[in-house]
């Protein structure tokens, strides 16, 4: 299925090579441009880190599928077996979290979105969209949503980038006065042109719309979106009348793609409405669906009995209520909150208290399937249930100066672990014997926080797909103004003096970081075992030592001074998954006493 959307040539093209350098130096251009207007610091995020191709995926459309819907119904499990449904689609993702353009993307995210909640249709959520709700509307009216066909992808460039400048040209106050227009554009630019991913062993471009996977393709499309509802509210007098067209202005709603309208003129017009939305550009078209009693929009069920205006929980047919089972190795404060929150979210939606009532009721039988305890369960849902519906329909601002100067103690869940925030604290008193730690953190400064243990998911897949074996290997990163690049040993092992062969773990280049590496004399071939951070940081580092003995604090460096003249070969051999100086400590130590090589001997 993915090879068959990958071959529409409107929207993907295949490469030849990887891209990835060559988008970093555009990114790396724009930042020279205007680095009058950015910070170091903002410099070094959107140049300074390791890169990583992105790699594609379809997501399934399950809940579309009417062959999976189907068998939802007819079978009592929780899990049902279906072998390749034919009308099952795929949602086509571009996951690029460490790309070339990501991080430019997430500054033109943070810039750009404050713009979305200007539009007059903007709804930031279903919680969002019931406070524009009316409780009562004329009998006639029409329950009306439509849907854009795949927006992300059908966006072109050129709309995109009129849009972004049509909304920076109107609100000009809102964009922080030190990012220029131009800059905002031109880095769009850049983000929109260079969505190239891999997928089983080959390079793609995709050369129209945006990535659904890029930090700012929502705001971006949000804004499209605005500015064609610009356009729209002034060719609505055409066929109708200007009152009509205030009217569409006020109760037109929409997220991101998904619009909803009460309806209060005739079904003829209606029709004359969606051939004007059609018509307002040719690769944006929308789809309708219609209802004089009930329709479903975003999470909720909108119902009209007569003139009275209800809403209910949606589920999709194919949601059969998982919840996170109470028996699971999660911190047990999260599965105490599931009740309450679950519970919160019907009382916030439905006002009908008959129908509140055999929701909560019916939540009760979910959450006892999953091995809730029943006290737990009632009292999350009186709780929930004590909250006026004005309280729960408000919006909550949260104030982030609450947790200002706050100090996360992180530690990875494990329930067979004791709490040791109160062991860290013991040792405050050493920090308080620096006058500058003494400033800086408070005891009760320190939080506790836990992160999640990888999940069988994670333990079992790979992000990047393909039908080959791949085999980790070392390359240069090709940086014509990289020094690392001479320096570095490529391919997928290499044999020591020993004997012993050390074949790499990962793919890594001149700029891979947290890495144990073995450093290797070209003359007399003896070697030395290292780690380092930063690979071509600590490249720069061997080649100082080796030029200016007053400097040096190795060995190794001394010797390829003398016997290597100066030159030396290095092969980073295990990445280590994160950021620990300790654990890179302890395998430089286990790979030394393995390999023992003799540079590392004082």
């Amino acid at each position: 299925m993915v090879l068959n959307e990958l071959e529409n040539c409107r929207f993907y093209r295949k490469l030849t090579a990887n891209e990835d350098r060559h988008t970093m130096l555009k990114v790396e251009k724009l930042t020279k441009k205007y680095a009058d207007n950015l910070t170091k610091n903002e410099i070094d995020f959107l140049t300074n880190f390791e890169l990583k191709s992105s790699n594609f995926y379809g997501l399934p459309k399950v809940h579309k599928s009417k062959e999976i819907q189907e068998a939802v119904k007819n079978c009592d499990d929780a899990y049902i077996k279906i072998s390749q449904p034919a009308d099952l689609k795929i949602r086509p993702i571009i996951a690029g979290p460490a790309s070339s353009t990501q991080r430019l993307s997430n500054l033109l995210d943070i810039l750009l979105k404050p713009l979305c909640k200007l539009l007059p249709s903007f709804v930031r959520d279903d919680m969002d969209f019931l406070n524009y709700i009316p409780q009562n509307v004329d009998p006639n009216t029409i329950l009306v949503s439509f849907d854009v066909t795949s927006l992300y992808t059908n966006i072109p460039h050129i709309l995109g980038l009129e849009a972004v400048s049509y909304w920076i040209d109107k609100h000009p106050d809102i964009i922080n006065e030190r990012f220029p227009k131009e800059f905002i554009l031109e880095g769009l630019k850049i983000v929109l042109e260079n969505n190239h991913f891999h997928f089983n062993n080959e390079f793609y471009l995709q050369i129209k719309g945006t990535a659904m996977g890029t930090k700012v393709a929502p705001s971006y499309a949000t804004l499209v979106m605005g500015y064609l509802e610009d356009q729209l509210y002034g060719k609505i007098p055409e066929l109708f009348d200007v009152d009509f067209a205030n009217y569409i202005k006020n109760n037109w709603k929409r997220y991101l793609d998904d619009c909803f309208i009460f309806w209060t003129r005739s079904e003829e017009d209606l029709t004359k409405f969606h051939s004007l939305l059609n018509n307002l550009h040719d690769s944006i078209q929308f789809t309708i669906e219609k209802s004089s009693t009930e329709l479903p929009f975003l999470d909720l069920l909108i119902i009209k009995n007569g003139s009275c205006i209800t809403t209910d929980l949606y589920c999709k047919p194919t949601d059969t209520h998982q919840y996170l089972d109470f028996r699971s190795c999660h911190p047990s404060h999260t599965k105490r909150n599931i009740p309450f929150n679950l519970a919160r979210r019907i009382c916030t939606i439905i006002t009908d208290e008959t129908l509140r009532c055999r929701r909560l009721e019916e939540l009760k039988l979910y959450l006892r399937r999953q091995n809730y305890p029943l006290d737990l369960i009632n009292i999350g849902i009186e709780k929930a249930s004590e909250i006026p519906i004005e309280d729960l329909r408000n919006p909550r601002h949260i104030d982030d100066t609450d947790d200002d100067g706050k100090i996360a103690f992180v530690v990875t869940h494990n329930p067979r672990n004791r709490n040791i925030l109160m062991d860290a604290k013991r040792f405050y008193p050493i920090l308080e014997q620096s006058e500058n730690m003494k400033s800086l953190v408070q005891p009760n400064d320190i939080i506790n926080s836990r992160r999640q243990a990888p999940s069988l998911k994670k333990l079992l897949t790979k992000a990047r797909f393909t039908t080959q074996e791949e085999i980790p290997t070392i390359k240069k990163c090709g940086d014509p103004r990289c020094g690392t690049c001479t320096y570095l040993e490529e391919g997928n092992k290499i044999q020591l003096k020993s004997g012993m062969e050390i074949r790499t773990n990962s793919s890594m280049n001149c700029k891979s970081e947290n890495v144990i590496y073995c450093a290797i004399c070209p003359t007399c071939k003896e070697y030395y075992i290292g780690q380092t951070g930063k690979l071509n940081a600590r490249v720069r580092v061997h080649k100082q030592q080796i030029k200016d003995p007053s400097v040096r604090n190795t060995p190794c460096c001394e010797h390829f001074a003398k016997c290597g003249k100066g030159i030396f070969k290095i092969f980073p051999f295990y990445k280590l998954p994160s950021e620990n100086e300790n654990l890179r400590l302890a395998k430089e130590d286990f790979f030394i006493n393995l390999f023992k090589p003799k540079l590392n001997r004082k």
